[in-house]
């Protein structure tokens, strides 16, 4: 039978609480109705509009002090379209999750807490890009496969941050394996870490083209993409620029911040030489363990 949409559907009551690492809001829905969540910076909040939903919310109970809800609200913006507005205390965004339980239909909104403002305190997943089947460029004079090197930098990354006291990192891979982008997804979003750093080396059929980048999807993840960027400048490369709403996969789950450093060019012949020097994954592991740091003091 064909499923016939109603001309409107009543939101029910609300509920906000917390636990040790999340604040949750909860609101009672009729049907697994469409949603679409925005992050907004200065101040930070988050927006999350219910579609084909009409208000019928007489209350909002808030358990306890939550820890980065300021304040929560709604407003029916147009008809169909209730808007949820959710004011968070930190400046910056750490990470949030929209879904419905698994047995009911109760929506509820999941925001991260702040992670700890000590470096070696932090849970780290690192990824390194392609693998396997998926070589990814080649560089224009060694003809080394970026699967390969993007593994060797991945390495000196985590090596860098035990060096500095981090005992929880998360690696995607650590040998060539293929991994597809959702087995990746799902295997952060099952270990909740506090940030991903995304491994990869860029190319251009013009060999001219050089420098380091990094890049983000959401405005609310930008900072960390800004801190990297401009401790990988100190390299002596070129940059390339700090790249917004790109559309990767690994960019693409708000759970937890994340950056796509592509360190440098392998179509490009000076940035390739800096990519095999010996020295330069350590070089760039520090640089990327710096750019972590100052992004979690920003938050003081």
């Amino acid at each position: 039978s064909t499923f016939k949409l109603k001309p409107y559907y009543l939101s029910g009551n609300w509920k906000t609480y917390s636990d040790d690492r999340y604040d949750y809001i909860t609101i009672a829905m009729p049907e697994r109705l469409p949603y679409r969540g925005t992050m907004q910076v200065n101040p930070s909040r988050l927006i999350i509009d219910l579609f084909n939903t009409t208000s019928n919310t007489n209350w909002i109970t808030q358990m306890g002090a939550n820890s980065e809800i300021r304040n929560t609200w709604f407003e029916q913006v147009e008809n169909g379209v209730l808007r949820v507005f959710i004011d968070l205390k930190s400046k910056m965004h750490w990470g949030y999750s929209v879904y419905y339980d698994s047995i009911t239909t109760k929506l509820t909104i999941r925001i991260k807490h702040a992670p700890p403002k000590v470096l070696k305190k932090l849970t780290v997943a690192i990824d390194a890009g392609h693998g396997g089947n998926n070589s990814g460029a080649a560089g224009n004079i060694s003809g080394k496969l970026e699967k390969n090197l993007t593994l060797v930098y991945a390495l000196a990354l985590e090596k860098e941050l035990k060096k500095a006291g981090l005992k929880n990192i998360v690696m995607t891979r650590t040998n060539d394996t293929s991994l597809s982008m959702p087995e990746r997804i799902s295997m952060l979003k099952e270990a909740k870490p506090d940030l991903l750093i995304s491994i990869h080396f860029n190319s251009s059929s013009v060999d001219t083209v050089n420098g380091t980048s990094t890049f983000y999807r959401y405005i609310g993840f930008r900072p960390l993409t800004q801190t990297i960027l401009k401790r990988m400048k100190e390299l002596g490369l070129k940059e390339f620029g700090n790249v917004g709403n790109f559309n990767f996969a690994l960019s693409g789950p708000t759970d937890f911040p994340n950056s796509l450093v592509e360190v440098a060019f392998l179509s490009n012949r000076k940035d390739e030489t800096f990519i095999l020097n010996k020295k330069s994954p350590a070089a760039v592991a520090k640089k990327i363990r710096e750019g972590i740091k100052d992004w979690v003091e920003l938050e003081r």
